[in-house]
């Protein structure tokens, strides 16, 4: 047995594609899956970009709508912070008081949004809000020159809440976290 000099191998047939047949399956299932997997995440972000989109829309929308009515006078705007709100209409020899201490901190917001501002010159910036990265610069540049022209709290704040949905919608990332974290200091 020790010796195996007589045994003719040309009577054996070794095909190594035949036994790996059997692994192949597994890697293309394996490349199946992750094809869907990719194709889940590029739906999910799809999707979370148009949502913002349209956030960003409306933003714009009730801002241009909320500086019309402002414009023209006599017309009733409430948002949803409707805060020591009073209304009365045509009501002869009515009187109404009421004592709101509320006050919003214009220039603590202009230091929030100026340190926020500042996060937009990191690379990280870019890769946390991707293509929504310049409508995130563009929300801040303008609730600055909002804030710098004590426009109407009501657009301040939505504007503010507006970046904070951005901001929270890209979590995950420091960028993100610390604008969460500095305007979680303003009321909003």
């Amino acid at each position: 047995m020790s010796d195996f000099k007589d045994i003719d191998l040309s009577k054996f047939s070794l095909d190594l594609t035949k036994t790996m047949q059997y692994v192949n399956p597994v890697q293309d299932q394996m490349a199946r899956i992750q094809r869907e997997q990719e194709q889940t995440i590029r739906s999910i972000q799809k999707a979370r970009e148009e949502k913002e989109a349209e956030e960003l829309r409306r933003h714009n929308e009730i801002v241009a709508a909320l500086k019309e009515a402002g414009e023209k006078g006599a017309t009733i705007v409430i948002g949803d912070n409707a805060n020591g709100i009073q209304i009365q209409q045509n009501s002869d020899g009515a009187t109404q008081e009421m004592t709101n201490s509320q006050t919003f901190n214009y220039d603590k917001a202009l230091e929030v949004l100026k340190e926020i501002r500042e996060y937009v010159d990191f690379p990280q910036f870019q890769t946390t809000f991707k293509e929504n990265s310049e409508n995130v610069k563009t929300i801040i540049e303008d609730t600055i020159k909002a804030v710098e022209s004590k426009e109407d709290v009501g657009i301040v704040k939505k504007s503010l809440r507006i970046l904070k949905d951005l901001a929270v919608g890209a979590s995950g990332s420091l960028i993100a976290s610390g604008i969460i974290a500095l305007l979680g200091t303003l009321p909003l």
